[in-house]
C-alpha cells in the first residue's frame, strides 16, 4: 500500500497553561497541506523495518517506528511490516513531518490487520507517540486541546485560498521553544466560536491568525522575523507554523504573488512552495 503522508500548518496556536504532566494546554487549529512525504507499507515474512529517504532519521526516535511498535504491542499481533518513507517535508519546520507519518503509519497497520483498534484505542496510542499524531488520524482541518490529544473534526472551506510557504534551511527544536516561552494573559483568548459547530469560514480564520510561540521564535531568529516581514508586505499577513521555522500567509485568488519573495527565496536557498489545502 501506498499513501501521502500531509505536512500541516497551525492557522491559530494558543498555549493556555502549564499542565501537570509537564506539557503545554494548547488550543490549535491545524489544517493539512498539499506537501507530503510518500510512504509504502507491505507485509513481509517476518519483522518490522522502517526506512526512510534521510539517514539521520533512520533510527529507534523515529516516530513512524515507534507508532508500529506501539501497534503491535497493543495488539499482539506478529509484526511483519516493510515501512518505507521517502521525505519530502523539510525536518524542524514546523509542519509536521515525523507526527504526520506517524499517523498515517498507525491508520494504514489498523486497516492492514482488520482493525484490532477501535477509534479511541487509535487516537489513545497516536497520543503516547507525540502530541500532534492523533490530528493526522482525520482529514482535512481539526481543532486539538489539552496537549493535543482531543481533536475535533472541522469543516473549513478552503476552495479559493492557497498557502505560501517559506523554509528557511534550519529547523528549530519545538522543546527549546516551550522551554524559553512566557505565559501571557490569555483572557482575551477567541476561540474560534465559528469552529465550534464543526465548521469554519476561511475568511474569519485568515482575520484571527495568531500563534502564541512566533514571538519567542521570531525574538531569536531575525531571519524569520524578516521573513514574516516580506510575508506581510506582499500578502497582507503572515504566521510562523507551530513552533517554526516554516513562516506562511494564507492567501485567496485575488492576491497575486510578487516577484521580490521568489527572488529572495533563490537567492537564500529556501525551501519556498504555493500549495493548496489537502483533503
Amino acid at each position: 500500500m501506498i499513501l501521502k503522508s500531509y505536512a500541516k500548518i497551525n492557522s491559530i496556536l494558543y498555549v493556555l497553561g502549564k499542565r501537570s504532566d509537564g506539557y503545554h494546554e494548547l488550543y490549535t487549529l491545524m489544517h493539512k497541506i498539499d506537501l507530503y512525504d510518500w510512504i509504502e507499507i507491505k507485509k513481509n515474512a517476518c519483522g518490522l523495518r522502517v526506512e526512510t529517504s534521510i539517514n539521520e532519521l533512520n533510527n529507534n526516535d523515529n516516530l513512524a517506528f515507534k507508532a508500529s511498535q506501539l501497534f503491535f504491542e497493543r495488539t499482539s499481533i506478529k509484526p511483519q511490516v516493510d515501512i518505507e518513507i521517502e521525505k519530502h517535508i523539510p525536518i524542524g519546520g514546523g509542519l509536521g513531518g515525523g507526527s504526520s507519518n506517524a499517523g498515517y503509519v498507525l491508520r494504514v497497520l489498523n486497516e492492514l490487520f482488520d482493525y484490532p483498534l477501535s477509534n479511541s484505542e487509535l487516537f489513545e496510542l497516536a497520543s503516547k507517540v507525540g502530541s500532534d499524531v492523533p490530528f493526522f488520524l482525520v482529514d482535512g482541518s481539526a481543532i486539538a486541546e489539552g496537549r493535543g490529544e482531543r481533536v475535533k473534526k472541522v469543516d473549513c472551506k478552503t476552495d479559493g485560498y492557497s498557502v505560501i510557504l517559506v523554509v528557511p534551511n534550519f529547523g528549530i527544536s519545538t522543546a527549546g521553544v516551550y522551554k524559553k516561552f512566557r505565559l501571557t494573559n490569555n483572557e482575551g483568548v477567541n476561540k474560534m466560536a465559528l469552529t465550534m459547530k464543526g465548521e469554519c469560514k476561511m475568511v474569519e480564520v485568515v482575520a484571527h491568525l495568531h500563534n502564541d510561540l512566533e514571538s519567542v521564535v521570531l525574538e531569536e531568529f531575525g531571519l524569520l522575523k524578516e521573513i514574516k516581514e516580506l510575508m506581510v508586505e506582499h500578502f497582507g499577513r503572515g504566521l510562523v507554523s507551530g513552533s517554526g521555522s516554516t513562516v506562511f500567509s494564507i492567501i485567496g485568488s485575488e492576491v497575486k504573488q510578487k516577484g521580490r519573495l521568489d527572488e529572495f527565496c533563490m537567492a537564500e536557498g529556501f525551501f519556498c512552495k504555493n500549495l493548496k489545502f489537502a483533503d
